[in-house]
């Protein structure tokens, strides 16, 4: 890992926040949100303890992140150009990994006591905007990137690059699933598709577990 390798990843980290900021105020401008699925009557958590947890939970990641590459960095990845076909390779089967753990992961999250005492946190916005994407017990946030690396760790060495696009999709997906819009634009399909499905989760509970492919919903049971 590089100078280079590291500016790559604060680039993505900026241009999620960016992200974040503007499908939040999507969400709520007068303009737009028209767009938005479902505004809750009333919100459950005062905005002090909103912001203090998504901003505890973003320090606590950047740093499980950083500790990660760390600690495993010289083992889990190597520098280099990998070819494009070795570079999809890779990071699909990262992230097909980490999904269908995510899934068994979130579905047990559902559980009465853990959904009580931990995913009851998350549920407290009924319908989050996407800067509520990380409101999170900080035992689920860890738990979450804890697959993740372990994906990692367990296709690894992989590309550096391929661990950019995969930080890239894992971070990026986890808020559009929680923009609560739905553009109806065909450019949008997909970023509605998750948050449709997501927002069916945030509604019912027992459906849409997994993040970023549905089939692990569909070969389980619970698509919606």
């Amino acid at each position: 890992m590089n100078t280079t390798f590291f500016i790559a990843l604060a680039v993505i980290m900026l241009y999620d926040g960016l992200l974040m900021t503007w499908l939040t105020w999507a969400a709520t401008s007068s303009s737009l949100k028209k767009y938005r699925i479902r505004t809750p009557k009333t919100y459950q958590i005062p905005a002090f303890r909103k912001h203090l947890n998504t901003i505890l939970n973003n320090l606590m990641s950047l740093g499980l992140f950083l500790g990660f590459l760390y600690f495993f960095g010289d083992t889990a990845l190597y520098s280099g150009w990998p070819g494009a076909a070795h570079l999809l390779g890779e990071s699909l089967a990262v992230l097909l990994l980490y999904d269908f753990l995510y899934y068994f992961y979130h579905r047990g999250m559902h559980h009465r006591l853990v959904l009580k005492y931990v995913h009851r946190v998350h549920h407290l916005v009924r319908f989050p905007t996407a800067n509520e994407s990380i409101f999170l017990h900080p035992l689920e946030a860890i738990g979450a990137i804890a697959l993740l690396c372990g994906s990692i760790l367990l296709f690894g060495p992989i590309s550096s690059y391929s661990f950019l696009i995969i930080f890239f999709v894992y971070s990026t997906v986890n808020i559009l699933v929680h923009s609560n819009l739905d553009i109806p634009h065909p450019a949008f399909r997909l970023f509605n598709f998750w948050a449709r499905a997501h927002d069916v989760h945030h509604a019912k509970l027992k459906y849409n577990y997994s993040s970023i492919f549905p089939f692990w919903d569909q070969a389980f049971g619970t698509f919606k």
